[in-house]
């Protein structure tokens, strides 16, 4: 099995996206968006090494934009998987995602206009959250649910937002557990929590917690 962090690293707290491979399936938690300047901005491309049409099953802790608002470049690019989430996640990152997508499209038309020159394509638009909603699967807290061939995945509450969950991926391959926690900052009590109760479980193998912040 291999762990590949392909955002919110590396002095970057946006663009949340973990990668999780083994010899027969790929899965992606989280597909945030970078955000904070046009510098990181233009790292708003698709997660290195997760080719959306090679992708297995993408799954989300929450619906903020730096958690979710690369999900429609991956539809735009051929991902047909389904999309894990509490139905409230669904709902909420629907509702983001669609005013992404207007404002990404906005904002093409407005440097074009400036700069009919030099063309610019919207990172995402409207046309490419159509099958969001039918490729989404809501899911229920505390039950194992199979996302991949030889992957199963249970979802806790997290408490950061609505519908907001950390996820438990178990990994056939070699027995091995991987929770991700995308909710709070390090020295919050969430996180505490989630090294209090999981780090210690005989079967947790990799703990991810989200990120250090101020707060």
């Amino acid at each position: 099995m291999k762990i590949k962090i392909v955002g919110a690293a590396g002095g970057e707290v946006t663009g949340s996206a973990y990668l999780v491979e083994t010899a027969n399936a790929k899965v992606l938690v989280d597909a945030g968006m970078f955000q904070g300047g046009k510098a990181t901005e233009e790292k708003n491309r698709l997660p290195e090494g997760a080719d959306p049409r090679n992708l297995d099953a993408l799954l989300l802790t929450h619906a903020h934009l730096d958690h979710t608002g690369r999900v429609p470049l991956l539809l735009k690019h051929g991902y047909q998987g389904s999309i894990y989430a509490t139905s409230a996640t669904l709902d909420l990152a629907e509702i983001v995602l669609r005013d992404s997508a207007k404002i990404q499209k906005q904002d093409a038309s407005r440097k074009n206009r400036n700069n009919p020159e030099k063309h610019v394509d919207a990172l995402y638009t409207p046309q490419d959250m159509l099958t969001f909603r039918s490729q989404g699967k809501s899911i229920e807290l505390h039950q194992s649910i199979p996302v991949a061939d030889g992957i199963t995945a249970r979802f806790y509450e997290a408490g950061h937002m609505l519908g907001s969950t950390s996820i438990e991926l178990t990994v056939q391959e070699n027995g091995t557990c991987v929770i991700l926690a995308g909710s709070g900052m390090c020295n919050g009590g969430r996180i505490q929590h989630h090294l209090k109760f999981s780090l210690s479980h005989p079967t947790t193998q990799v703990l991810f917690v989200g990120y250090q912040g101020h707060g």
